[in-house]
């Protein structure tokens, strides 16, 4: 967990290095889900609990509805953003689309967001910083352009993609799975 942890910071800091450095470690997406995504996102579906400090009205039931369905939301979005690079991602790249690329380049733009997320669970108040913190995944998806091997006039292209596919489904799930669970 403290070598992915460590790559995110990196990613943070700097994100052409960052790609730079996941290139080189290589490492399977599997172990990087097992040993550093699937704990991030229980750790932030557990942060959701910490709203009940300054959420008196939030009971319960309600915060472990919604521990839930972060937990899902982000969890499902990996496996839709793997469906729609492996179908779109292909006229992009330059040869082949390596499968073990597209995978970890999704884990760790969805690790940011999940680090967004367990941001603004552990602030009290809506703050339009963390709201807008979604803008500079992209740019981190953008410097990941090199690490995937984007063609040069595919760019446009490859940035739609991942925000369809990575950035946006996490969000539209929760919005979907909020209205269907807390107000049923």
């Amino acid at each position: 967990m403290l070598k992915f942890l460590g790559l995110l910071i990196q990613l943070i800091i700097s994100p052409a290095k960052g790609w730079e450095d996941i290139a080189a470690k290589g490492d399977d997406p599997r172990k990087i889900c097992a040993e550093g995504f699937y704990p991030l996102l229980g750790i932030t579906a557990c942060t959701v609990f910490i709203r009940h400090f300054y959420d008196i009205d939030a009971g319960l039931i309600e915060l472990v509805q919604r521990a839930i369905i972060t937990f899902i939301a982000y969890f499902a979005s990996y496996f839709f953003a793997s469906f729609m690079f492996s179908v779109f991602g292909r006229s992009m790249v330059d040869g082949e689309l390596n499968e073990k690329k597209y995978h970890t380049y999704i884990i760790y733009n969805l690790s940011l967001l999940a680090v967004i997320s367990v941001i603004g669970n552990c602030i009290p108040m809506e703050l339009s910083v963390v709201q807008f913190l979604p803008v500079f995944v992209l740019l981190v998806m953008w410097m990941g352009a090199r690490y995937m091997c984007i063609k040069d006039n595919s760019g446009v292209k490859y940035i739609f993609l991942s925000t369809i596919s990575i950035l946006l489904p996490p969000y539209v799930l929760e919005f979907l799975f909020r209205r269907l669970l807390l107000n049923a």
